[in-house]
């Protein structure tokens, strides 16, 4: 097995002692084996959009099938781990570790988990796995490869602040402010037509919270012009296909979608 899943299934064993003492191997689903859950997302989207691998899970034996214990395994090697109960959905004891670890082996790692899910493998016990396994450097590079674009998606997936008018009326966006994100899914940026008065834009009625993504897919000409920006940067929209920074030296370009 590969070297950080024996650490993984090690851990898992020595908690579910210590913290579930009355529970046996029988208890707990095919004698407690640990199944990679990557069911919801996969490998590439939780290690680029959430920065661990898919969760690690061990079950209770009952008709539920509750969850005893996770863990999540982070890009530098930190580790959550939560303890459940049965029949509790919420964890009775939080975790946090670590492993000794590189990057190198958490990217290959992950690299081998999707080659698994590329094999139609959803929800496994790793112990039922072939995971000591050598990865090619081109294995690799098809993985990094798509950092990129979920980069993108991870920024979309955020929310922003627009103004009903933008949305009821149809208008395309005409100007966007980038501001100080309130959480970790608040992109920070404000969208507008740009023909809203100030009075209009300050009362809290006339705005609306919705992800970048919902935007994005009426306007895709908005998803370059939204990455990499810093707290303070504006920019006007000054053609169907284009935005520039506002220097306030151009009129905006408003218009509609057809």
């Amino acid at each position: 097995m590969n070297k950080i899943l024996t650490e993984i299934k090690k851990i898992a064993q020595e908690n579910i002692k210590k913290y579930l003492p009355k529970v046996s191997n029988k208890d707990l689903e095919e004698n407690g084996k640990i199944y990679y859950m990557n069911d919801k997302n996969g490998s590439t989207f939780d290690y680029y959009v959430n920065y661990h691998l898919s969760p690690f899970m061990c079950f209770y034996n009952d008709e539920e099938n509750m969850g005893a214990l996770k863990i999540l395994l982070f890009m530098d090697g930190k580790i959550e781990l939560y303890i459940f109960k049965n029949h509790e959905s919420r964890p009775f004891k939080e975790i946090n570790t670590s492993i000794e670890v590189d990057n190198t082996e958490i990217l290959e790692l992950a690299v081998i988990m999707d080659k698994m899910e590329k094999n139609d493998k959803w929800g496994f016990s790793i112990e039922d796995m072939n995971s000591d396994i050598q990865i090619t450097e081109k294995e690799i590079n098809e993985f990094t490869s798509q950092e990129e674009d979920y980069k993108i998606l991870s920024e979309l997936l955020k929310t922003c602040i627009v103004t009903k008018k933008l949305l009821d009326e149809n208008w395309k966006v005409g100007f966007m402010q980038k501001l100080e994100s309130k959480s970790k899914m608040d992109s920070g940026w404000f969208l507008s037509v740009g023909n809203e008065t100030q009075e209009y834009v300050d009362n809290i009625e006339n705005l609306c919270v919705i992800t970048l993504n919902e935007l994005c897919e009426r306007d895709p000409v908005l998803i370059p012009y939204l990455m990499d920006k810093s707290v303070g940067d504006s920019l006007i929209r000054v053609s169907n296909e284009e935005f520039e920074v506002d220097n306030e030296d151009k009129e905006i370009y408003i218009t509609k979608f057809k």
